[in-house]
């Protein structure tokens, strides 16, 4: 389930894992207001606590929403049925020549059929969205064949409409022709679904910097616990202009919707406004953890989690310490880039507040069993 979809910035489950049972108990409450691909609040469920999840990016709504808030086996099986035997091919007509380019004329008929026919807000739906979304494009297998519904591309992100256009028109590359319905019902099936321990949670969109939407009768947060932008790093929309496509947003007007900006005291004041307003939603004995990376600004290392802790920590907070997480570059999602990988760099430093009644607990020797 971790693997649904790639996803730029992710953090590995074995972060939210650990800080999650070190600072919370079954039944509490997790929150991200970044919350991406949905690691931390799936990751939170399965420990046996409940999993919020907020986000701009509809991708990042759909994925966490998929995630924690998942349907039965029985509930994909009899959806996947029903959608073989109404299954529909919808005319091309008014569709961007950058998609049609990626597609077979038959595959694209139908997915056009399906991408209205499936319910973001239906929690079956949602799930078979996820998968869609997330196997659209892969790169291809041993034989040459793409193993996505697109011609063969980067799993990670997609390449720009017009460079995959000339790309695809240089190499005469052909997409397959595949059914989605059979696609879509073979790759639901290598996501085995949580079971009944697993508690339930919410994922919605918003902005970061507002004041969360919280659910009806969900108590606040014990651990909000997430990893903001990283000064300028990543085009969310750019990078997934395909899959967003699919569901129904404009990657242009998401990433001018995203913080993006070079300016320190621009993103310092972002980070003030994003702390204080999730902290609305934090126990006064709740703990906020924030995964922040170094980047690098004018061939320097930048301490960004620093940064954020002397300009950004409001009065009711108190900063336990930061914890330095030194990744190997082949686990970087930047590593694709090679010696270009921008801003990004191979430490993350995870900056630790606590509410006014909080008291940290030992962490303890750690059983991986």
């Amino acid at each position: 389930m971790h693997s649904m979809c790639s996803y730029m910035a992710m953090f590995p489950p074995t972060i939210p894992h650990v800080f999650t049972r070190w600072l919370t108990s079954p039944g509490d409450v997790v929150y991200d207001p970044f919350c991406g691909r949905g690691t931390a609040p799936f990751e939170a469920g399965l420990l046996g606590r409940v999993g919020l999840g907020s986000d701009q990016n509809p991708l990042a709504v759909v994925l966490t929403g998929a995630k924690v808030d998942p349907p039965s086996t029985e509930e994909v099986s009899t959806r996947i049925g029903v959608l073989r035997e109404q299954a529909e091919l919808r005319p091309s007509g008014d569709t961007p020549d950058h998609i049609k380019d990626l597609f077979h004329p038959q595959t694209l008929a139908q997915l056009l059929w399906l991408r209205e026919e499936l319910d973001q807000t239906d929690r079956t739906d949602r799930f078979l969205l996820a998968v869609l979304v997330g196997s659209l494009h892969l790169n291809a297998g041993s034989d040459g064949v793409p193993r996505g519904l697109t011609v063969a591309m980067p799993n990670t992100f997609a390449m720009s409409p017009g460079y995959v256009s000339r790309y695809i028109a240089e190499h005469n590359l052909k997409a397959p022709n595949v059914d989605v319905v059979d696609f879509l019902e073979s790759r639901a099936k290598a996501f085995p679904l949580p079971g009944p321990e697993f508690r339930r949670g919410w994922a919605w969109r918003q902005d970061a910097a507002t004041l969360p939407r919280w659910p009806e009768g969900t108590p606040e947060a014990k651990l909000v616990f997430t990893s903001p932008p990283y000064l300028e790093v990543i085009r969310y929309g750019k990078f997934n202009w395909i899959r967003l496509w699919v569901l129904g947003a404009d990657p242009k007007d998401l990433d001018r919707a995203l913080f993006t900006s070079s300016s320190m005291p621009l993103y310092q004041d972002f980070m003030r406004e994003v702390i204080a307003s999730a902290s609305t939603r934090l126990r006064s004995d709740g703990f906020m953890c924030l995964v922040i990376g170094d980047v690098r600004r004018k061939e320097k290392q930048l301490n960004l989690a620093l940064e954020v802790e002397r300009a950004s920590v409001p009065s009711h907070l108190e900063v336990v310490g930061t914890s330095v997480d030194r990744l190997p570059t082949k686990h970087k999602v930047s590593r694709i880039w090679g010696s270009n990988r921008g801003r990004a760099t191979k430490i993350d430093r995870v900056l630790i507040l606590k509410g006014v009644d909080a008291d940290t607990p030992p962490l303890g020797r750690l059983s991986w069993a």
